[in-house]
């Protein structure tokens, strides 16, 4: 769905010069979404489980939000400012926890090291984008893209076959 998104967010941008950022939140909203209706599909604890299903879940929503600010600019100072930034990096810090935790006690094989490579790179894009802030620059918006490999890793990991949970 993000992946998907993405690219038709490219498209709209370059054919017609906006639509992408209402594309994206669409995108994200309905991406998060999916993963909240799928981390009971992991082998973790449930409270694990529980939290990750509540904080995902709340991404979607937020991203949603954000995404009808684009049509309805009424909504917009409470989509990015009342609610937006800081939540939405507690609630994505919380979202790579599971994603790590996933990595740690689901993931096997070839698929754990593309998972691994992908959280590095969140990791390593997130150092990086608070240095910046540090010297007062805003981090440049390209460097979102370095989180798509996490979503690849996800598509990945979904695609394996699942035996019930144990927790």
């Amino acid at each position: 769905m993000l992946l998907g998104g993405v690219s038709l967010a490219l498209v709209s941008s370059i054919a017609l010069g906006r639509g992408a950022e209402l594309i994206i939140h669409i995108a994200l909203g309905l991406s998060f979404a999916l993963i909240a209706s799928a981390v009971f599909d992991f082998k973790l604890p449930q409270a694990l489980q529980f939290a990750a299903f509540a904080a995902v879940g709340v991404l979607a929503a937020l991203f949603s939000l954000q995404a009808v600010s684009e049509v309805a600019p009424a909504l917009r100072h409470v989509a990015y400012v009342v609610l937006g930034q800081r939540l939405e990096k507690i609630l994505g810090y919380a979202f790579l926890l599971w994603c790590a935790c996933v990595l740690a006690f689901d993931s096997k094989g070839i698929i754990r090291v593309v998972g691994a490579f992908a959280l590095v790179a969140v990791a390593g894009t997130e150092i990086y984008a608070f240095s910046l802030t540090q010297f007062g620059v805003l981090p440049p918006q390209v460097l979102k893209l370095l989180y798509l490999p996490l979503f690849v890793w996800l598509l990945l990991e979904s695609l394996k076959p699942r035996d019930q949970n144990p927790y």
